[in-house]
């Protein structure tokens, strides 16, 4: 959204890419810094919900001010070509790992949402999925996954619907499932999870674009920011983009910024995600 952010703005931007902790690094930079408005951030939410649970830090991410939702990714599962004839849905996937034939699944760190999505869907569903995957290779990135599948170092790995999408268009690479409930229209073909009677999973399956001021920020900057950033999704260059890509761009107030995370902690504490991603350190 820069682009048309800037234009709405009428301002120059830096942005600052702030790796690390899964996200948290760049929130904490934001709690700390002054509620002016000069700075706010993005995020791709819930990833920095398993990173506060499991570290602690000095801060939560709850106390930041929402601003508003831009933006909506999901997780899907990608295979490599080799196996286009014989997998074509998340059955033939679970049955490839049920007759030992693979055995490996490419993810992100531990208590990434797609370690966390392989965990529920072999441990807290045995009989409901059972999925019998006896590894979790772990990389950095959505890129990193999608290439180890494509090199045929993985059968298969998640990745976030348009991380994917260039390796998928080389064809290496092909979607099979998604694991958010409402699907995704960069593979609007293929189906969910949920769409296949598996549980639902979507506080984990789907990826919100949000951003955020720090705490305490004054009304009337929140009012604002939430103005320029509706104004920015019905840009001209960013519904261009959006219309390329598949990435869908709708907009949603700071309510819905802040109720997002609430939501995703009771849904981490419900399930007990936490214990169940340490008793299963890799």
């Amino acid at each position: 959204i820069q682009e048309g952010f800037q234009e709405e703005l009428g301002e120059s931007l830096q942005i600052d890419n702030i790796p690390g902790a899964g996200g948290l690094n760049g929130l904490g930079e934001l709690y700390r810094s002054e509620p002016d408005g000069q700075t706010i951030a993005g995020n791709a939410g819930p990833l920095e919900v398993a990173p506060q649970l499991l570290n602690e830090p000095n801060f939560d991410i709850r106390d930041l001010t929402g601003l508003g939702v831009v933006g909506q990714s999901t997780w899907c599962l990608v295979v490599n070509e080799e196996y286009q004839d014989e997998v074509e849905t998340f059955d033939d996937v679970l049955a490839k790992y049920e007759s030992g034939e693979w055995e490996d699944i490419g993810v992100q760190s531990s208590g990434s949402s797609q370690d966390i999505i392989v965990l529920l869907y072999k441990y807290a569903y045995p009989d409901e999925v059972g999925w019998n995957w006896q590894n979790r290779v772990q990389y950095t990135g959505t890129g990193p996954v999608a290439q180890a599948v494509a090199s045929g170092e993985v059968p298969c790995g998640i990745g976030t619907d348009a991380g994917t999408q260039s390796v998928v268009n080389t064809g290496r690479i092909y979607p099979v499932t998604t694991f958010f409930g409402p699907g995704t229209q960069v593979y609007p073909d293929i189906d969910s999870v949920t769409d296949l009677g598996y549980p639902q999973i979507d506080f984990v399956g789907g990826v919100w674009r949000g951003m955020y001021a720090p705490p305490e920020t004054p009304q009337e900057i929140v009012d604002f920011y939430a103005d320029t950033l509706e104004a920015t999704v019905n840009n001209e260059a960013t519904q261009s983009w959006s219309d390329e890509t598949g990435n869908p761009v709708v907009f949603e107030g700071p309510e819905v910024a802040e109720q997002n995370f609430a939501d995703a902690f009771e849904q981490y504490e419900e399930l007990e995600i936490l214990q169940l991603v340490n008793e299963n350190q890799p």
